[in-house]
């Protein structure tokens, strides 16, 4: 079985842009909580902070994935032309 060059493309493009999205909304949900106060527990304010950082990593990781893409598309363009 083959894949197709363009199929892999989107592959890898969707997952790198679902990756930042969801690492940005960890983020945003766990600075809300964090900000809002309303944090009761000692160890629900260690969980928020934690999830503030794994949604800082997530997205970090994702837009790396879709910095080395494009500079890979650009070595192979320049490669073909």
């Amino acid at each position: 079985m083959q894949i197709s060059g363009v199929g892999f493309d989107y592959g890898m493009m969707a997952s790198a842009y679902s990756a930042v999205s969801k690492g940005v909304e960890m983020t945003d949900a766990a600075a809300e909580n964090i900000a809002s106060g309303s944090i009761l527990d000692s160890d629900m304010g260690v969980e928020d902070i934690v999830a503030l950082k794994e949604g800082e990593i997530q997205a970090q990781a994702g837009a790396k994935l879709i910095d080395v893409y494009e500079k890979t598309i650009g070595s192979i363009i320049d490669i073909e032309a």
